[in-house]
This record gives C-alpha cells, structure tokens and sequence, in this order.
C-alpha cells in the first residue's frame, strides 16, 4: 500500500493498480528501494500518457507530477491532476516556475516524478536525457532513483484513441546521490557525469526486466567521470 494521508490519492493507487494488474499484467521490480521518507526524484523514461499513472500506483511514495503544461488547458481536467499532484512545465524551456515547484516540494520530503527524457519515446532507444533531474538533485540533495517504465508503448501507442491489452512493468533502482558523488561541484563535467549515470541505470533496469532499450549513439563524448579528481572549474 502506498504511504499517503491523501485518502483520494489511497483510493486512486488502489484503484488503478488494480485495473493495471488486470489490463497490463503489471509487474513491479524494486519497489523495496525506493526510499520512504524524505525529498526524493523519481527519474524515468518515457513511453506513453500512461507512465505517471503506471508509475504512480507502482511506487510506494505518494508521487508529485511534473507535468506538461498542455494537460492543464482544460479546467476541470486541471483541477483533477492538481488535486492528484501534478503540477505543470513548459517544456522545451528552463521553466523557472516548474523548477521552484518541484524544489519546494523536495524541501517539504516529497517524492517528485521527471520524465528524464523531456518527451515520449518510442521504446525502441532511449532518447537523449534533459538537464533537469541533475538540477534538482543538485540543488535540492535529495537522492534520484533511476526508474525503467516498459510495455506502455504497445498498451497506448502515441496516437492510438484506446488503450491496448500488454505487459507493463516497472523498475526502481538503487538511488543515486549527487552530492555523494561530488559534493559541492557544479562544473559541467559533474553534471554531465551525473546525468549519464541515471541513463545507464535506466538503461540497465530495461535490461533487468527482460524488456531492453538501448541508448541512442552519443552525439558527445562525456566530459569527466566518478573518479574524476579534477578541482571544479567556473562555468
């Protein structure tokens, strides 16, 4: 069961955990390391509209949302999702706003879930990942948990009216702490590392569950390693 005092949010995960099992054969791996207390990201891929539902009922953290900002156009759909706990990001932007939101809600011991991948997939490689869980992780030092969604590409395709018979599972990894791994360094390189690290775990827990997404071709060589012992440099 789900560590919430939202009886809407208990109700909800119970709910469509259900309705998951019996549709998508849901499956969960790792839900035991996923931290239960304190600021803490959820970094994932993304494949489908279905991911923040999927992932939210296979977490065992009541789950805040960043969400596109497109899904609150409509009012009462606004509403309902904010209720639920997304809030919205303009994407393709540094959405101050977004990142404030999300800090906050890291300062108060949220759980916070990012699309690491800024948009949908397709599942057959992994797109290139976005700046904005290292950011958090940075600033907020709450830990990241690296996490692989599969399946939802065949159980709603992008485009697709209706949902679609499969099987879904869903990951959690070890968590990853910046500040661990680097302290107080902001450089480019640390970033960068720390960035391509979440990848490679999400890319690993693809592999983990039998359901493998490779990474796209590199377009740069990271900068830097974990063991990199180079003093930061100013940015």
């Amino acid at each position: 069961m789900v560590r919430s005092n939202d009886w809407l949010y208990r109700i909800g995960w119970v709910l469509v955990r259900g309705f998951a099992r019996l549709m998508w054969r849901l499956e969960v791996v790792g839900a035991e390391r996923v931290p239960l207390e304190g600021g803490l990201i959820v970094a994932s891929n993304h494949l489908s509209v279905l991911d923040p539902p999927l992932i939210g009922c296979a977490c065992p953290r009541e789950l805040r949302y960043m969400a596109k900002a497109e899904l609150f156009e409509h009012r009462l759909f606004a509403r309902f999702i904010r209720r639920l706990g997304a809030f919205p990001v303009e994407r393709g932007t540094a959405d101050v706003s977004a990142i404030r939101t999300a800090l906050q809600w890291l300062g108060e011991g949220r759980a916070v879930l990012i699309f690491i991948e800024g948009t949908r997939g397709t599942g057959k490689y992994l797109l290139p990942p976005t700046p904005g869980a290292t950011l958090l992780a940075r600033q907020s030092g709450a830990p990241v948990v690296p996490t692989a969604i599969v399946g939802t590409e065949r159980a709603w395709p992008k485009g697709a009216r209706l949902p679609r018979r499969a099987h879904v599972k869903v990951a959690f990894g070890e968590p990853l702490d910046y500040r661990k791994l680097f302290g107080e360094r902001t450089d480019r390189a640390a970033r960068e590392a720390f960035t391509e690290l979440i990848m490679e775990r999400i890319e690993a827990l693809t592999y983990e569950v039998g359901h493998p997404i490779p990474r796209t071709p590199r377009a740069v060589t990271p900068v830097g390693s974990l063991s990199d012992p180079a003093p930061p440099r100013t940015t």
